[in-house]
């Protein structure tokens, strides 16, 4: 059976000890994953990712978005949360 790189352990430890040894000890290891992650998507996952990222500028470049707090406020009283 074939191991996906981004599945495969092996292959995080080297990425991880590359980045350990090049100036990478301030990263952390949330910052570690999701540049494995970055590093390892397909160019359809990228181009994915890109247009989605467009979206969301247009969106807010239109005028299509709410303040966070607005939105934080809504879910709060939706699911009753309270204020927190």
């Amino acid at each position: 059976m074939e191991t996906v790189r981004a599945n495969d352990l092996k292959a995080f430890r080297d990425f991880a000890d590359a980045k350990l040894s090049n100036g990478g000890a301030n990263i952390t290891l949330e910052e570690a994953l999701d540049l494995w992650e970055y590093e390892n998507q397909t160019d359809e996952e990228r181009e994915e990712t890109a247009v989605a990222i467009r979206e969301g500028l247009d969106d807010m470049y239109a005028g299509r978005t709410r303040p966070a707090n607005e939105v934080l406020a809504d879910l709060r009283k939706k699911f009753r949360l309270g204020n927190r």
